[in-house]
């Protein structure tokens, strides 16, 4: 029987559909970058209007990243993680 191919730092060769599939659902680390990168784009938020409950959209809007932000992640665990796609 072959062993397994190994590169130079001993870890082993993933290949086949099982290596491919990973490959394919890295892509969805992607969407993590949207709720980092949206609240650091202040110019875009940083005036008073429109109000939501009498909060000026400039807290309001920064507010709602939250659980924006949770379902991303979440959404995102359970693209990428085998407990998730069973």
């Amino acid at each position: 029987m072959a062993a397994t191919p190994r590169p130079p730092d001993g870890a082993p060769v993933a290949s086949g559909p099982r290596a491919e599939s990973r490959e394919v659902r890295k892509g969805w680390y992607v969407l993590l970058l949207v709720p980092i990168l949206a609240p650091l784009l202040v110019s875009t938020y940083a005036h008073k209007t429109p109000e939501l409950f009498g909060f000026p959209f400039f807290y309001w809007y920064q507010m709602i990243w939250i659980p924006i932000s949770a379902v991303v992640t979440g959404a995102v665990y359970l693209l990428t993680t085998e407990r998730g796609r069973r």
